[in-house]
């Protein structure tokens, strides 16, 4: 009788899986009960992977190998979880596995060779395989335009390009000090130039907790490092001392002139998707509770930079009349945009997306304004000349008040890899970037320097 029931339990958990893609099963010598419990396990490692719990997905993807390692849809499970958590080699070395055991294994396997080659630097095998995933589209142009393969293809074609003369800068990675094998990422440099802060996600966070709603790694904190005026270099980052962490996710923005800091928060039930906060320093050195950005001044722009929507950005010019910040905010050019407010005659205007010169179809995610308020510097995932994930950009301000072409900042400060975000020091000699770049890398994403005087 239990033999039964477990059977129909099986069963009922195949029949809600089996329009599922990933399903490959390929060991015909295996009973009913047993490739019943192998499409529910690669159905429900699928469903965590859409849910983001990427490590949760490769466990039970690797649960199924050790019952069939002959199975393709588990293979090809695996390799997506590690392209999203940027284990390209790994992904690569799955998708290739999951492709010789079943060239039909997913109608995206096309897809994912060429996305993977791409990040690989492996251009030519990563246009060849996009062209590919072209044809099985069978010339439907609507799902051509969909899936951005032309797009994709553009910008392989531009890194190539672009590889090919590399900017003259040099790179530096800010060392044991700074980074650690956890993520390090948005470095922001204070307008006098003496304080670092970043943003990681280390086990020493506050409250010590893994964001199980998301991806499984620890919430994220902000650290300080000063400048050691002798050395030159950064002392070692320590958490921000005070109460601007939280057990849910803080991150570092910049500095305002005052040598206040911009803060995003998110924390359930308090905060939207995420918003935009900023933090006084106390004579003890202390920092003291975030308030929403402009709260004390102006209420009502307050509540219409921080909406209900994702807030993720922001950066001051060093006259204080100006605060450039990214939304997710209905009505823009694609998903993320960048919006400005002003203050003009005491008072502060209404947000106003920057335009398409800025601002794409798809992500604008952080953005810096150089101090004289004329260099807007920021990323985007959403431009051709772009030389894969998200690309560091510049814009000038023009004598009239328009916002110049944005400009790719080149190769090797942008790679076929992620740059997400950036910081300007106050002389516009150095940037500082969160990337992958191989150079001393500690591991995950590093902080770097760049040294950009020679930059034309």
């Amino acid at each position: 009788m239990k033999f039964i029931l477990l059977f129909f339990i099986l069963l009922m958990f195949a029949s809600v899986s089996t329009a599922n893609e990933f399903i490959a099963l390929t060991d015909t010598n295996k009973n009913i009960i047993q490739r019943k419990m192998i499409q529910f396990k690669v159905a429900d490692g699928t469903h965590k992977f859409y849910e983001h719990n990427y490590r949760g997905a490769l466990n039970v993807f690797r649960e199924v190998l050790s019952l069939d390692d002959n199975n393709a849809g588990a293979n090809f499970g695996i390799a997506q979880c590690q392209y999203a958590l940027s284990r390209f080699d790994i992904a690569k070395e799955y998708v290739d596995k999951a492709y010789a055991k079943d060239p039909e294994v997913d109608r995206d396997v096309y897809l994912l060779k060429g996305k993977i080659e791409h990040r690989l630097g492996n251009l030519d095998a990563a246009i060849e395989n996009f062209e590919s995933h072209r044809l099985t589209l069978k010339e439907n142009e609507t799902k051509i335009l969909n899936s951005d393969i032309d797009f994709y293809i553009a910008q392989c074609n531009y890194a190539k390009k672009m590889m090919e003369s590399p900017v003259n800068v040099e790179i530096n990675n800010l060392g044991g000090n700074i980074n650690t094998t956890a993520p390090e990422f948005a470095p922001c440099i204070s307008q006098d130039g003496k304080t670092l802060v970043f943003t990681s996600r280390r086990s020493d966070t506050k409250g010590g907790r893994l964001d199980k709603n998301f991806d499984h790694l620890y919430y994220s904190d902000i650290y300080i490092s000063e400048l050691d005026s002798v050395t030159g270099k950064w002392t070692e980052g320590k958490p921000v001392d005070g109460k601007i962490n939280t057990d849910s996710h803080d991150g570092a923005l910049g500095f305002t002139p005052e040598g206040k800091m911009l803060v995003y928060r998110n924390i359930m039930n308090e905060t939207g998707s995420g918003d935009i906060y900023i933090a006084k320093q106390s004579k003890s050195g202390r920092w003291g509770e975030p308030k929403p950005l402009l709260e004390r001044e102006n209420k009502k722009i307050s509540k219409k930079i921080n909406s209900s929507y994702f807030e993720s950005s922001a950066s001051m010019t060093a006259d204080g009349k100006s605060i450039y910040f990214v939304s997710e905010r209905p009505g823009g050019q694609g998903r993320a945009d960048i919006y400005v407010v002003k203050k003009e005659g005491g008072e502060w205007t209404e947000p106003m997306n920057l335009g398409p010169a800025i601002n794409t179809n798809d992500d604008e995610k952080c953005v810096f304004i150089s101090l004289d308020g004329k260099k807007l510097y920021y990323s985007s995932n959403g431009f051709k000349n772009c030389l894969g994930s998200y690309d560091l950009y510049v814009s000038e301000l023009s004598e009239e008040g328009v916002w110049g072409q944005s400009k790719n900042l080149g190769y090797p400060i942008n790679t076929v890899q992620e740059e997400k975000t950036i910081s300007v020091s106050p002389d516009g000699k150095t940037v500082y970037v969160s990337a992958y770049y191989k150079k001393g890398s500690q591991g995950g994403s590093d902080v770097f320097s760049i040294d950009i005087s020679k930059l034309k």
